[in-house]
């Protein structure tokens, strides 16, 4: 080969390798993370306004009583459910995607826009604001109506629980994550009448669709904040508070090294509520009681926890419930087990791991004892079957300071 082949050849390779880099530039672009949220604005010349500078609230004072608004973001939203909020793209957290990724975007976008409202009755006899009536008014000119819990409630047409039926899938898991959200809902929305005495705090979720793209700047408007009431428990005084906040978009690019450190930080609970069911059991006899199948299911935890999280970290299994049935004989080993049910888990090879290390479990020898006697456990020993419901959770470990 020449040296003018050589030269060639050189630059063909070099040209050959730049193609590859910039492809595989494309082909696994870096994750970008948006972060869009609302910090409040305070109005001028309005001193019944204040905001908390710790806790981004803004406080509106009625002769002595208040009302806080405060703004929450999905990472706050997600820490109220920290285990409903890590399960992908099966995430049960209602107001938020939790740590699923919009494989189109390449980011988490928000699901609703969320309020804590709080109502703070120092003064008057009794309080109330009908979440019904709030409203937020985007910059755009749009007017947005509040979600209630219920289709009955929704005066202009939104609730979660319409939200959450139309996409709703038909299977028994879709029917689970389904109820599992409303129920959240049911606890934390802004209840409806919900009076506020003297003395009393009262919180509650206030919730609307999430923001175009555009939007940059937004008014909350608290309808209807009722603070006195005539004798017959009508309305007497009513005032309205407005809120005003600015839209934010950070952007922070995810490095392998921090995904690497937030895939060390996730970890799997196993939630053992004790054993579903108990056949053949002799009265009082402890070796094959609750007890023992709660400690020797616990003894087994970190091998079901290795099972799930080795699988988890490949995308090969989503986190849910199965109930596992099983047989110990007379001698105290496992001689079948099985599973019964299973909701949210998708992998047969990770339910198999599961069963394999219930096949280890060992519990004490039982005999056969007399019918008539002192002893307190009587008749033959036999085998005793067992239905036990094991629900795997992901959560995220909090950071080592």
């Amino acid at each position: 080969m020449s040296l003018s082949n050589k030269q060639k050849f050189l630059i063909s390779l070099t040209a050959i390798m730049t193609v590859v880099v910039t492809a595989g530039c494309f082909l696994y672009p870096p994750e970008i993370r948006y972060n869009s949220y609302l910090v409040p604005v305070l109005p001028q010349n309005e001193p019944a306004f204040s905001q908390d500078e710790e806790t981004n609230s803004v406080i509106y004072d009625i002769g002595g009583s208040s009302v806080e608004v405060k703004y929450l973001t999905d990472t706050e939203l997600n820490t109220l459910f920290p285990v409903e909020s890590t399960q992908g793209l099966y995430s049960t957290n209602p107001y938020t995607y939790g740590n699923w990724l919009d494989p189109d975007l390449g980011y988490t976008p928000n699901k609703f826009t969320v309020f804590s409202v709080t109502i703070i009755n120092r003064t008057f006899a009794k309080m109330r604001i009908d979440p019904v009536e709030a409203v937020l008014i985007t910059d755009l000119g749009e007017t947005l109506h509040s979600y209630t819990f219920s289709v009955a409630a929704a005066k202009y047409n939104n609730s979660f629980e319409d939200y959450y039926r139309s996409r709703r899938g038909q299977s028994g898991n879709d029917y689970y994550r389904y109820e599992m959200r409303l129920g959240m809902v049911r606890g934390k929305n802004f209840g409806l009448d919900e009076m506020v005495f003297r003395g009393d705090t009262y919180s509650g979720l206030i919730s609307f669709d999430t923001l175009r793209p555009d939007v940059k700047r937004v008014q909350l408007i608290l309808n209807d904040i009722v603070f006195r009431f005539d004798a017959f428990n009508r309305p007497a005084d009513v005032t309205t508070a407005k809120f005003n906040f600015e839209r934010k978009i950070d952007k922070l690019v995810i490095t392998q090294e921090m995904k690497q450190k937030e895939m060390e930080r996730e970890k799997v609970r196993i939630k053992m509520s004790g054993p579903q069911q108990i056949i053949n059991n002799r009265i009082n006899d402890n070796d094959r009681a609750a007890l023992a199948i709660d400690k020797a299911m616990t003894d087994i935890s970190p091998l079901m926890e290795k099972c799930f999280m080795e699988r988890y970290r490949r995308n090969e299994v989503d986190p849910g419930r199965m109930v596992v049935s099983f047989t110990i004989s007379n001698e105290g080993i496992i001689v079948s087990q099985n599973v019964t049910e299973v909701i949210g888990i998708n992998s047969e090879n990770f339910m198999n791991c599961v069963l394999t290390s219930i096949k280890t479990m060992k519990f004490a020898q039982i005999q056969d004892l007399p019918l008539e006697g002192t002893g307190l456990v009587k008749g033959p020993a036999k085998a005793v079957n067992v239905l036990y419901p094991l629900e795997f959770q992901v959560y995220m470990e909090e950071e080592k300071q």
